[in-house]
């Protein structure tokens, strides 16, 4: 059941991480467009072996937080506050859905697509803080164990999820492009919602 839940949670964290519109599922679509889906999958491949080593770095760093219950509650506590901030960006950009414009990408032509996703994906500073604090939230509701088999397969199942959503973008982009803006209003809530549920329930362990 451990090993069943570091897999769901991998997959879960990774979607929830990425599936909103940005550099990297842009670029995969306008390559896509541009080019070919089997350009777009070179790069989405390149993309999720950083993802791979990011959130098994995350993962693992928070296993040494963990085992330190100073550092550990404190960061927890900071996690709940960036939890709520979420929450307010996440309803925030689901307001504003309407009013946004097309992500902007520039595409290099004289890459490797392998090697352009994995620079590009080593540029989001953000992922390895994430899944530290997500993973440590999970920990300590006792549905996450920092074995390294747990470890593995979550970063396994990470990689799994974020390069299913990258097939998506690069498969179907063209034929929901002109429903994005529903479809980005509506993700936006749900993580809104998902993101609530875990600050508020960390307000109630931290303060009952």
């Amino acid at each position: 059941m451990t090993f069943v839940l570091a897999i769901f949670l991998g997959l879960i964290i990774s979607i929830g991480g990425i599936i909103i519109p940005g550099m990297l599922n842009m670029t995969i679509a306008k390559i896509s467009i541009k080019e070919s889906q089997k350009q777009a999958l070179n790069f989405a491949l390149g993309a999720v072996v950083v993802v791979f080593i990011q959130s098994f770095l995350g993962t693992y760093f928070a296993k040494f937080l963990d085992a330190n219950p100073v550092f550990s509650e404190g960061l927890k506590k900071i996690g709940t506050f960036i939890f709520i901030g979420l929450t307010i960006a996440f309803t925030i950009m689901g307001f504003n859905a309407k009013k946004k414009k097309e992500i902007e990408v520039k595409i290099d032509k004289k890459r490797n697509r392998f090697l352009y996703g994995m620079a590009l994906s080593s540029f989001n500073m953000f992922a390895i803080p994430w899944y530290a604090l997500t993973t440590l939230m999970m920990s300590s509701k006792e549905l996450f164990q920092y074995d390294i088999v747990s470890i593995l397969l979550f970063s396994l199942a990470a990689a799994s999820g974020t390069y299913f959503v990258f097939y998506l973008y690069a498969k179907f982009f063209k034929k929901i492009e002109h429903k994005l803006t529903f479809i980005v209003q509506n993700i936006n809530f749900l993580i809104a919602t998902l993101t609530g549920i875990v600050a508020v329930s960390s307000l109630y362990k931290m303060f009952f």
